[in-house]
């Protein structure tokens, strides 16, 4: 059936590129969106009204309008196609990395971690209440070393939508620019991903971010990323595993660990944090609040302002992942500074003095 004039006349004036560079474009977008052939056709279909998944699958293969007449070659579909991907590329997801970061004994033990994962590709495992700045910390040294133009680091949020084998995999493939079309195995993306890795001058670190929600499964995938990319003189791939006490506590398990000893057996750096120094909470205020010059503090405001960012954590656990007990083998609630709070604490206090001085000019 010969196409509307006005169809026809939208499609020729798209000019994509040679049919098999078409193709080429399309696997890469078809991987990179992570789409099977289904999902493709119904957005063309969606889109122009037209493409079958059986018309697609042919067009991807290089058999689409053999041996039919001109109206029914490639030109039209691969305009489609042209038209379609090169409006909807998928763009990397952008991790929003802090501005800056509170400088405390939490981030230098991060940053010597991540510099070491740079350089040597020591695994670290990294553990901790909420607000004790793994996260931030975390993404600001990834950002900043991209930033600089180096591409070895990446930052990947886990959790249960990427908790199995292959939704991992496909999601570091993503982040860390592998295309893997129209694959539906876990072999498919771990061979692509270390080939990808392999002819990298530098190999890459990756920050796992909530990894406790990945399953049993998942971290002896990323035990073989790390063993698979490995180099003459140089551990393979880095990975800086990072979540809450769960994360150490599962690795410890009487039932988990021996199938996680492989894994556990090469990450060098187990790092427990507990949240801000008191010291720190005071310094960092002082300089907040003071006018060019560090602020002083009563006994009563320093009182205030330490309970405000207070937390209990009781879930904080020993160098064998068992929880924290005081010598007649009582559970230890341990309190910590949070650094979320304090920055909250100091933002309102600093909005109420704004408030209160507007107030006494219109007064």
């Amino acid at each position: 059936m010969p196409l509307p004039v006005e169809e026809r006349e939208f499609l020729e004036r798209i000019k994509p590129p040679a049919h098999e560079k078409v193709r080429a474009r399309a696997n890469e977008f078809i991987g990179l969106a992570g789409l099977s052939v289904g999902d493709f056709s119904e957005a063309i279909r969606n889109e122009y009204g037209r493409g079958s998944r059986t018309a697609l699958l042919w067009w991807l293969r290089g058999d689409y309008g053999r041996n039919w007449s001109n109206d029914c070659s490639t030109r039209f579909m691969d305009a489609r196609v042209w038209d379609y991907i090169e409006r909807n590329w998928p763009k990397p997801e952008a991790v929003v990395t802090p501005d800056d970061i509170l400088e405390t004994q939490a981030a230098a033990k991060l940053r010597e971690v991540f510099e070491d994962a740079l350089e040597s590709g020591a695994n670290a495992l990294v553990y901790g209440p909420p607000s004790s700045e793994k996260s931030q910390v975390l993404q600001f040294l990834v950002g900043r070393r991209r930033a600089a133009g180096h591409e070895d680091s990446y930052y990947l949020l886990c959790g249960t939508m990427v908790s199995s084998p292959l939704a991992f995999l496909r999601a570091l493939g993503r982040a860390i620019g592998v295309n893997v079309p129209r694959a539906h195995l876990c072999d498919q993306y771990r061979e692509a991903i270390v080939r990808s890795v392999a002819a990298r001058p530098q190999l890459p670190v990756v920050v796992l971010d909530e990894a406790q929600d990945l399953q049993l499964k998942t971290l002896n995938v990323i035990r073989d990323l790390h063993e698979l990319t490995r180099r003459r003189g140089r551990r393979g791939m880095a990975f800086i595993l990072a979540g809450s006490h769960n994360l150490f506590r599962d690795f410890m398990h009487p039932v988990r660990r021996p199938r996680l000893e492989q894994l556990l057996s090469r990450i060098p750096h187990r790092i427990q944090l507990g949240g801000m120094q008191r010291a720190e909470v005071l310094q960092l205020a002082s300089r907040a609040f003071g006018n060019g010059r560090p602020a002083k503090f009563t006994a009563e405001q320093e009182r205030r302002l330490l309970d405000r960012c207070t937390v209990e954590d009781p879930y904080a656990t020993d160098a064998n992942g068992e929880p924290l007990r005081d010598g007649k083998g009582r559970v230890v609630v341990r309190t910590y500074f949070s650094a979320r709070r304090l920055l909250e604490y100091i933002r309102q206090q600093k909005r109420a003095r704004v408030s209160k001085v507007l107030a006494e000019e219109v007064a």
